[in-house]
């Protein structure tokens, strides 16, 4: 099953080749026509050009950043959901106006499935790939076999 429709068009933006290609093989898969551009320029002229329904920003750009970026490609479509990915979400802490304009901020490195949620949610649907479920394993405490104790907090599932 696919969250997106036809018609509902993703922009990328962001200087890493090799992670747009990843983002936007992931959302294809997910049913979204997605569209990609490297810099701000480009982003503009494709945004006019493709109006996204959702746009899914870097903050940092070869030539501007990504909370100005989201202010012209709301000016120039009202209706655009705006998520922000970055390594460094303390900047946006003084720009409360700016943060303001994301339905979300996501933490870079990305993970995958938090990516196709926020997508899912911020079109107002919800993932269709559920999210990786977290088993505490039994601990030999000389506790009953019904109290359990969490996993290592180091244990991680991988996407």
């Amino acid at each position: 099953m696919r969250i997106g429709t036809m018609g509902e068009t993703i922009l990328i933006v962001d200087d890493d080749d090799v992670l747009g290609q990843i983002l936007s093989r992931v959302l294809a898969q997910q049913g979204f026509t997605v569209r990609r551009a490297i810099t701000a320029a480009q982003a503009l002229q494709v945004g006019t050009q493709w109006p996204p329904r959702l746009a899914l920003l870097d903050l940092c750009l070869p030539d501007g950043d990504g909370v100005e970026l989201a202010r012209q490609l709301q000016a120039v479509n009202g209706d655009l959901v705006l998520l922000l990915m970055t390594a460094y979400p303390l900047r946006l802490r003084d720009d409360s106006a700016g943060a303001a304009l994301f339905a979300r901020v996501l933490v870079k490195p990305l993970n995958l499935q938090e990516l196709r949620q926020a997508a899912a949610a911020a079109l107002g649907g919800t993932c269709c790939v559920p999210a990786p479920a977290r088993v505490a394993e039994p601990v030999s405490t000389g506790h009953s076999l019904s109290q359990r104790e969490p996993a290592a907090s180091g244990s991680k599932l991988s996407d």
